[in-house]
């Protein structure tokens, strides 16, 4: 019940990376410059696939290694001079946080981090002359709770603020529709709630947004044939400027097999357990009920995370230990009523 750190991706994805992998290991290079053509023709897909699964263009979607590598693509995107300010929550994950220190760090930026609850009023009220960013997740990866992110980026465009969501916990977990977001940009991976393989996601950007790639390379390069050493080309007009180079095809084939129609089922999942867990008298539940997505976050009384995680381990089911202490559970849909009921019985017997 991890599927919010890893989830294992399904026998159609690896029959997908599988093939893939066969093919551009093998027999493509045979096919001279059609080689390039079939690891072109997987990453094509994939961004058809994401961007068809999320509501978006092709055109909208870059594909990334994961969530964070997507957010370090925004952020250096933007140029930042000393003084200016981003505003984000002292919930978020580090792969969203580290990068903004390191703003801090480099360009003297200064860091609004706001405490829960994260209100589009309190967001708004935090924003100065001096505010260039918003930087926050869709869904809290610490209590599975999703985020008004729609009315938050509506108030920042009209600020004349970007936005940066972070989509890690909520693409595949939460209904996504990419433009209706709003967001500037939106980073996202395929191996956590997609199911996906390891080292694939995407980052949308926003039609007509016109902030420069800071990953650049022949394929960000529209036309590559007409390349010239001196300059005089032009990059992509869309999200696949801040693509560089060569990447894995047998991934990008996993990411276009990976995630569909999975929104329901994870919710029902994570509100049984959640309602089996709110019954424990060594429980505190820590997720806003009913839960908005897979993520079911909890305290056991009387015992340390890291005992409490392994001793679970023991009886066979695999949750996380959080920085703050707590247990978060991930609901998919491999996991069975009968095994939720299970992990509550672990947990009661954990006192």
């Amino acid at each position: 019940m991890n599927s919010g750190a890893s989830g294992p991706p399904t026998r159609r994805v690896l029959e997908a990376v599988r093939a893939a992998d066969e093919l551009c290991c093998g027999p493509a290079y045979l096919e001279g410059p059609g080689f390039f053509a079939r690891c072109a023709a997987f990453a094509e897909r994939a961004r058809e696939e994401a961007a068809r699964l999320l509501g978006a263009s092709p055109e909208e979607i870059a594909l990334t290694m994961n969530t964070t590598h997507g957010i370090n693509l925004g952020l250096g995107a933007l140029d930042w001079e000393a003084g200016d300010e981003v505003i984000s929550a002292t919930t978020e994950h580090p792969g969203c946080l580290a990068p903004l220190h390191g703003l801090r760090e480099r360009h003297g930026v200064r860091l609004r981090l706001l405490r829960p609850p994260l209100t589009p009023a309190r967001v708004e009220a935090a924003m100065g002359p001096r505010t260039r960013l918003v930087a926050l997740s869709h869904v809290d990866w610490t209590t599975g709770e999703a985020l008004p992110v729609e009315e938050i980026c509506a108030i920042a465009r009209r600020r004349g603020v970007l936005t940066l969501v972070d989509g890690a916990q909520s693409v595949g977990a939460v209904p996504v529709r990419l433009p209706e977001t709003g967001a500037d940009l939106y980073a996202f991976t395929g191996h956590k709630w997609l199911l996906g393989p390891e080292g694939m996601g995407g980052l949308y950007v926003r039609p007509g947004l016109d902030l420069p790639s800071p990953n650049l390379g022949y394929l960000s390069v529209e036309d590559p044939a007409a390349f010239r050493a001196e300059g005089g080309y032009r990059l992509h007009p869309g999200a696949r400027r801040f693509e560089s180079s060569t990447m894995s095809p047998a991934l990008a084939a996993g990411l276009a097999e990976a995630g569909e129609g999975l929104f329901a089922g994870i919710r029902k999942r994570a509100r049984l357990l959640a309602g089996l867990l709110a019954e424990l008298p060594n429980v505190r539940l820590l997720t806003p009920l009913p839960p908005a997505s897979g993520l079911v976050s909890f305290e056991v009384e009387g015992v340390g995370p890291d005992e409490a995680v392994l001793r679970l381990l023991e009886r066979r089911f695999v949750v996380r230990r959080l920085p703050s202490g707590a247990l978060r559970a991930s609901t998919h849909l491999f996991n069975t009523e009968e095994e939720l009921e299970g992990l509550a019985r672990a947990v009661r017997g954990l006192a």
